[in-house]
C-alpha cells in the first residue's frame, strides 16, 4: 500500500468557531439531512450574516416581460430591479458569493390580506449548503455557479462583476464609482413594511401531490428572536454611481439559464452598494394550494419529457471572495 496523508484535526469545532455536527446535537435541531456531515448546513435558525458586502445595480425592464416570469399569485408592483451581487464574508452556512434579482411584488392571500414584498425570480451561489438553505425551507430558487465580484483600486473606487455556469457567461459588468445617486430605486428600498416574498414548491415521494406555497420574510423580527429588523446597513459603507458610470453591460440567454433571454433589453439606472448584516429566521406562508394528480389520468403526461440533450460537466466551486 502507498502512502497516505489524512487530516483528522478540527480545531473549528474545539474553539466554537462553528456549530457541532449535527449528530452531536440534540435531535430537535436536525431539521436537514445529511445528518452526519457537513460541518456547515441549514441546521442553524436563525441564520446570520455579519459583514456582507452588497452591490446592487438598479435596473429598468419591461413590464411584460417581467410578468411572465413572476408566477401567480405574486403580482408586479413596478419594473424597476434590484439586480445585486453580495461578498458573504461571515454566516452560519460558510463564505460565498451570491447573485439574485428582486421585483417589488405583492400577493393577496387566501384570507384577503395583502402582502408587499421583494420577489426573486433568480438567484445563483457558489457554494452548495446555502442553496439548500435557501431553496428547501424557502423556496428561493437558488442554483450554482461562478460568481466573481470585486471593488478596486483606489479608494475602491472600481467594481467589477462576472457570473458563469457551465461553461456559458451570462452576466458581466464593470464601472467606477462616482458617489452620485441613481434616478431610481427599487420600491422596497428603505420602507419596513416591504418584506421579501418567494414561491416554494414541494413535491411528495410519489408524486401524487404538490404543494404550492408563497412564502414571506418580514422587515422586523419575530418576537422569539428579538426586536429590531433583520436587515441592518451600516451608512458608512454606502457608494453610488449613476448608469453613465456602468462602462460595460452584458447579459445572455444560455441552454441552461436563459434569465438574459427572459429580462430582455434593460436600462441600468446605477449602482448602490453597502455592507450590512442580516438574520434570516423561519418564513410564514402567505398562501398556499395543493396539486393533485390521478396515477391513472395524469401520470401519462409526465413520461413524455425529452432527455436533456446539451452536455453537463461537473464543477467543483471554490468561494470566490477577497482574502480567499
Amino acid at each position: 500500500m502507498g502512502k497516505q496523508a489524512n487530516e483528522y484535526s478540527y480545531p473549528w469545532l474545539e474553539e466554537g468557531e462553528v456549530p457541532p455536527l449535527p449528530l452531536d446535537r440534540d435531535r430537535i435541531h436536525i431539521v436537514s439531512q445529511g445528518v452526519a456531515d457537513p460541518v456547515f448546513d441549514y441546521d442553524i435558525i436563525p441564520l446570520t450574516y455579519t459583514e456582507s458586502r452588497w452591490m446592487a445595480f438598479v435596473v429598468e425592464a419591461d413590464e411584460a416581460n417581467l410578468n411572465a416570469i413572476i408566477p401567480d399569485p405574486v403580482e408586479l408592483h413596478d419594473p424597476i430591479l434590484e439586480f445585486w451581487y453580495v461578498i458573504h464574508r461571515n454566516t452560519m452556512l460558510g463564505p460565498y458569493m451570491e447573485f439574485g434579482v428582486t421585483a417589488s411584488s405583492t400577493v393577496k392571500g387566501q384570507d384577503g390580506h395583502v402582502t408587499k414584498g421583494g420577489y426573486y425570480p433568480y438567484m445563483y451561489l457558489s457554494n452548495d449548503s446555502p442553496i439548500f438553505a435557501g431553496r428547501e425551507p424557502f423556496g428561493f430558487p437558488k442554483k450554482a455557479a461562478y460568481i466573481a465580484a470585486f471593488e478596486h483600486g483606489t479608494n475602491d473606487n472600481y467594481f467589477n462583476m462576472t457570473m458563469e455556469r457551465r461553461g456559458y457567461v451570462f452576466h458581466s459588468a464593470n464601472g467606477r464609482y462616482s458617489d452620485k445617486p441613481t434616478p431610481h430605486k427599487p420600491t422596497f428600498y428603505g420602507k419596513t413594511d416591504w418584506g421579501r416574498l418567494n414561491y416554494r414548491i414541494t413535491t411528495y415521494p410519489d408524486i401524487t401531490r404538490t404543494r404550492h406555497q408563497v412564502t414571506h420574510l418580514g422587515s422586523e423580527l419575530p418576537p422569539q428572536f428579538g426586536t429590531g429588523h433583520r436587515f441592518q446597513l451600516d451608512p458608512s459603507s454606502v457608494r453610488t454611481c449613476t448608469g453613465e458610470d456602468v462602462r460595460s453591460w452584458y447579459m445572455a440567454g444560455t441552454p441552461f439559464d436563459f434569465m438574459g433571454g427572459q429580462l430582455g433589453n434593460v436600462t441600468v439606472h446605477g449602482l448602490i452598494s453597502f455592507t450590512f448584516n442580516l438574520i434570516i429566521p423561519p418564513a410564514s406562508i402567505v398562501w398556499e394550494r395543493t396539486v393533485e394528480r390521478d396515477p391513472e389520468k395524469d401520470f401519462g403526461a409526465l413520461l413524455f419529457s425529452t432527455p436533456f440533450k446539451y452536455t453537463m460537466r461537473h464543477r467543483f466551486m471554490i468561494p470566490m471572495y477577497p482574502g480567499a
